[in-house]
């Protein structure tokens, strides 16, 4: 496995998949944030309908949002917001990297900023 570090508004970089946390409780990263806003709110509303909670390691690939670059996103589950510790980020990591659908050859990891 290859990893390369760029920098970038999420909803614009080309990927076959852009890797975003949700907390429990709908709480969306800042990289969510920016991709639901950009797919007019494609992430809240795959929230409001009960179909991903945010749970630890838990995982959902969405494909083709309207307005971002990436072929899918994937939410991530972060699990409770306040309880959140650097374990749970190695592990929410390689969850997404497991969950990764097959065929995908480049992914965006957006967790940095938790």
């Amino acid at each position: 496995m290859e990893f390369s570090i760029k920098n970038g508004n999420p909803e614009k970089q080309r990927s076959d998949c852009a890797i975003v946390g949700v907390f429990e409780g709908n709480k969306l990263s800042d990289a969510a944030k920016e991709l639901d806003k950009a797919s007019d709110k494609a992430i809240s509303t795959v929230l409001k309908n009960g179909d991903f909670e945010g749970k630890l390691n838990s995982c959902l690939v969405l494909h083709q949002l309207s307005g971002v670059e990436a072929s899918r996103v994937m939410l991530v589950g972060l699990g409770k917001q306040d309880e959140f510790t650097e374990k749970q980020y190695r592990q929410v990591v390689r969850a997404a990297i497991k969950a990764l659908p097959k065929g995908v050859a480049h992914a965006s990891l957006f967790l940095a900023e938790i």
